[in-house]
């Protein structure tokens, strides 16, 4: 069919389609009292979808109604009248407010869910069959964060394949719903999403993610087989999509059930998807169903690829992903079999917009395919006059219908409301009234495709966000922005990854130095000081980026000797090397700033004017837990200002030392201004240390011996010209509150993150969890599961969670807390290391958490470096805070809460360096999260901040007096 004879008959079924839609007698969008004042009031809806999101969370009406207050009271808020009287009444009305809006929340709910399971909602399956209407069953739940909510799961499906079919059985037999083109179709139809099936499904381990989904999988697929049932494979995060369809394809090889994919066409890879499957699907034995959706996760993969750095995986514009709906709908209508017992694609058109539909159907036909070769599938309480615009016109029309617990299925109820409620809404302008056919009907195909990187503003991301100044000649005139991690989801980057891991060779470093190594280096870095200092600032800024330039030019190779010598896994290597590239790039563009003289006021007649200057020789000390991001910070904020550099690095760390050093030196830095020593702490750190020559300490570690390089610091001879700045970060205790109305996916997988994240061998990591009130026994219990579901073993292998702790002494320390913490509280999970997999001549150390703690207890008061959780019970969210804040560390805090009023307190009571919430404790970024505690956690010092440099400088006045015989040339 001509192109133009394709639009013409688009207008025509798109025009009868909407004709016989408006003519359908049925309720409006939403004749809900809520809904409709949303659908007026941006804010309101805001709040309100917030709320609705903490409900099934909120225990008491107490609870409901604190809630429901700070919500709807946030400012800009308008409160619909029916909320009005009652907020205005306060407490004396909470129990009435309290069931009115429970009501209305119950009712949205029973609108886009049709029951708990399936013989609930059998009532509403059998209504959609009266009505005309197939029906496919999607068991609501968005996380599972353990091997046995994985179960769970694997058995609610189970059941309704099982049970579905006896009960449906009797039903008349209806021709359009029971058979399409090819012969006859499964009256059972289920929806399953695979990352309910597996807790760490992940696609940086991806045949070994899809190894063990398989083992929750295979049982449901032989019985949909056996008892005839239609599985369809959901898509879900763009992160998960290559592994989605890989893992349906080995399904469909695997076992001969009637199988469906969802494909989504706001992803920018839609075309080449589409393309794939369908080349794919025509080598089968029979044919597969293709569900074709727009997508529902727009705003999370454009909010998570901005947070990554990423490219936006979707189109930016509406028309883009629609003109990709159609451009993929041809394709797959093109692998349409002819004949029964065919390989191709049945298609089945995910959509509410009668455009999309009419498309389809038009295209359909150009192919000589019947309608019944298309089908429509619509969601359950949305779009009734369009489902029965498509009955009326012989269409198959399947209703996506929601089936579970109101908690699990609270995200989902979300989205649909905002779905619903959105400006943008195809179906609230359709059913409005207030559109003409003609411009609903209109070709998404009238402008190219949008080139831009996804996102609008993406393209001026540094730009927009500012984190630095910019200055032409320094790098690229560009602010800095952060280096983006390895997204792990492409395979490309998994391949190459794993090849310089493999490739990756740790120098062997003697850690021999001595004294007189010390005073020799000691010597030629105070020689080198004058000439260092009097370089040009930009010129010193560029040398630091062009380190910058060598490290992103060695990224995967420096991340593999990461791995191998301290046992980071995947990610963790990573965002190491990624940090120290951002020390670069940050301190560099600062310094430049730092050293432009800024004029103080406008006065005439004076001139006055604050500059910055170097301190002198600075002794670097650096961890091994992030050796080369810590090491490259502390060094580069050092000499981009204009200071020489000695280099002591830890002794587990010195091969990448060694490397990051080489790299100095090769991109320009003078070898007698960057100096590496090698030595052990007691020996050339002590004597860096004390010696008068040194202006500047700048040490990351234990407590211990931060105490002891201050106090060595306040000794001063009579001969030091210089009172020693020491720039100390010592170590943390650090809490993570968990309120009662958190969502407890989110927090589970953050806390379990930051607490055994790198074995939990980072200052920043959680080792104190604080639960509020009901709220403990369940979350401690989801959290014990998921953390037994890690993985203990090689940190080469990208399946490792758990790699080895850093040596046999650390091994030992942590092992000595764990034998006291089962004299001072209650073992609730102790993972056991098992015998192989493990990295060769390493010791290891399970996870541990306990309960049941003490606040004085010595695992709940003293930092272990280790994998090693305490857990406490709050009274309340005072209590809570009150147990924060009792720590003489003051590093880092997270606090899990949905309730506005109580991520206030926090942030104005929960005394910290580093403060996060709804979100884990580790992970700071350069520039967005400058990085530094107070208390016994250091010196109030931030790295990657903006005022971090200012403690390796001197601040310095001139003041000239321009006056000149009455005559200043100010006035001239």
């Amino acid at each position: 069919m001509h192109t133009t004879d394709l639009e013409t008959r688009v207008a025509e079924l798109g025009s009868e389609f909407l004709r016989r839609a408006a003519d359908v007698r049925t309720s409006s969008v939403t004749s809900d009292r809520l809904m409709q004042w949303a659908m007026r009031d941006p804010a309101f809806k805001t709040q309100l979808f917030r709320f609705v999101d903490a409900f099934p969370r909120l225990s008491t009406p107490d609870d409901v109604h604190d809630h429901l207050v700070d919500y709807l009271t946030q400012p800009g808020v308008t409160l619909p009248p029916i909320l009005q009287t009652g907020l205005k009444a306060g407490r004396l009305a909470k129990g009435t407010v309290t069931k009115v809006v429970t009501k209305l929340i119950e009712t949205m709910g029973e609108t886009f869910i049709a029951g708990r399971d399936g013989r609930e909602a059998l009532g509403a399956l059998r209504r959609l069959r009266s009505e005309g209407l197939a029906f496919t069953i999607d068991v609501l739940g968005e996380a599972c964060v353990s091997e046995a909510e994985a179960i769970v799961y694997r058995d609610r499906y189970l059941e309704l394949i099982t049970t579905l079919p006896q009960l449906v059985a009797g039903w008349d037999d209806v021709d359009r719903l029971d058979t399409d083109h090819l012969g006859p179709i499964p009256r059972v139809n289920l929806s399953i999403k695979l990352s309910a099936l597996h807790s760490e499904l992940d696609p940086i381990d991806h045949d070994r993610s899809i190894d063990a989904l398989f083992g929750n999988l295979l049982p449901i697929l032989e019985a949909a087989h056996q008892h005839g049932v239609f599985l369809n494979f959901d898509m879900e995060s763009h992160q998960l999509k290559d592994l989605t369809i890989a893992a349906f394809q080995r399904a469909v090889e695997a076992v001969p059930f009637e199988a469906g994919l969802a494909v989504q066409a706001y992803l920018r890879s839609g075309d080449d998807d589409a393309a794939a499957l369908a080349d794919w699907a025509r080598g089968l034995d029979r044919p597969v169903t293709i569900r074709l959706v727009k997508g529902a996760y727009w705003d999370y993969e454009t909010i998570h690829a901005e947070e990554m750095g990423w490219p936006v995986p979707v189109w930016s514009r509406k028309q883009d992903t629609d003109a990709c709906f159609e451009r993929m709908t041809a394709t797959f209508l093109e692998a349409a079999p002819a004949r029964p017992g065919e390989g191709g694609v049945k298609l089945a058109l995910g959509s509410h917009n009668a455009r999309s539909i009419a498309y389809g159907l038009a295209f359909a036909e150009s192919k000589g395919l019947p309608h019944s070769a298309v089908e429509l599938q619509m969601l359950h309480g949305m779009g009734g006059q369009l489902k029965q615009a498509g009955r009326q016109m012989g269409l198959r029309v399947r209703e996506y219908v929601p089936v579970g617990e109101l908690v699990p299925g609270m995200a989902y109820l979300v989205r649909r409301l905002l779905e619903n409620t959105s400006n943008e809404s195809w179906l609230l302008a359709s059913q409005a009234g207030t559109v003409d056919t003609a411009t609903l009907l209109k070709s998404p195909h009238g402008a190219p495709p949008s080139t831009d990187p996804g996102h609008a503003h993406l393209g001026t991301a540094p730009e927009r966000h500012g984190l630095s100044p910019a200055f032409d000649g320094v790098g690229d005139g560009r602010p800095f922005d952060n280096e983006a991690l390895r997204d792990f989801s492409d395979a490309a980057t998994r391949e190459a990854f794993a090849k310089a891991v493999t490739r990756a060779v740790v120098p062997q470093v003697a850690n021999d130095a001595t004294e007189a190594d010390a005073d020799a280096a000691l010597a030629r870095a105070s020689a080198a000081f004058a000439g260092w200092r009097d370089r040009a600032a930009e010129d010193r800024a560029n040398l630091i980026i062009e380190v910058a330039a060598r490290l992103r030019a060695r990224r995967d190779e420096l991340s593999g000797i990461i791995v191998k010598e301290v046992g980071k896994d995947w990610r963790g290597a990573d965002a190491d090397v990624c940090e120290a590239i951002d020390f670069c790039e940050y301190y560099a563009r600062q310094a430049a700033a730092l050293h432009r003289p800024e004029r103080l006021g406008r006065y005439l007649g004076e001139h006055n004017e604050a500059r910055y200057e170097p301190r002198g020789v600075a002794a670097i000390i650096s961890p091994w837990n992030f050796p080369l991001a810590i090491l490259c910070g502390m060094t580069t904020a050092a000499l981009s200002v204009g200071n020489t550099a000695i280099i002591k690095p830890a002794e587990p760390a010195l091969g990448i030392a060694k490397v990051f050093h080489e790299i100095l030196l090769e991109a320009g830095i003078p070898p007698d201004v960057a100096i590496l020593l090698t030595g052990p702490g007691r020996v050339v750190g002590s004597r860096l240390v004390r010696d008068p020559r040194v202006a500047l300490i700048a040490f990351t570690g234990s407590k211990a011996v931060g105490l002891d390089i201050i106090a060595a610091a306040g000794i001063t001879p009579a001969d030091q010209p210089h009172v020693k700045h020491v720039v100390c970060e010592m170590g943390g205790k650090n809490a993570i509150i968990v309120d009662a109305s958190a969502d407890f996916d989110e927090a589970v997988a953050g806390v379990r993150s930051s607490a055994f994240g790198f074995q939990g061998q980072k200052c920043s990591a959680a080792s104190r969890l604080i639960v509020v009130g009901s709220a403990h026994d369940e979350f401690v219990d989801r959290l014990v599961a998921s953390t037994a579901a890690l993985t203990i073993g090689d940190p080469t292998d990208p399946g490792t969670d758990i790699g080895p702790v850093i040596n046999r002494a650390a091994a030992e320390t942590i092992r000595r807390y764990i034998d006291t913490g089962r004299q001072e509280a209650t073992l609730a999970l102790a993972m056991d290391v098992p015998e192989t997999g493990l990295m060769p001549d390493r010791d290891y150390v399970g996870p541990h958490i306990f309960v049941d703690v003490s606040e004085t207890a010595t695992i709940a008061t003293e930092e272990i470096f280790g994998p090693v959780l305490s857990v406490f019970r709050a009274r309340d969210f005072d209590d809570a805070l009150r147990l924060a804040n009792a720590s003489h560390y003051k590093l880092t805090g997270g606090v899990y809460s949905r309730r506005p009023a109580h991520l206030e307190r926090a942030r104005r009571e929960f005394r910290v360096g580093n403060l996060y919430l709804n979100r884990g404790t580790t992970g700071a970024l350069v520039g967005r999260q400058p990085f530094g505690g107070f208390g016994m956690s250091g010196v109030g010092s931030k790295a990657g901040g903006r005022d971090y440099l200012l403690h390796f400088t001197q601040p310095r006045v001139v003041t000239e007096n321009t006056t000149r015989r009455g005559f200043a040339p100010d006035l001239a």
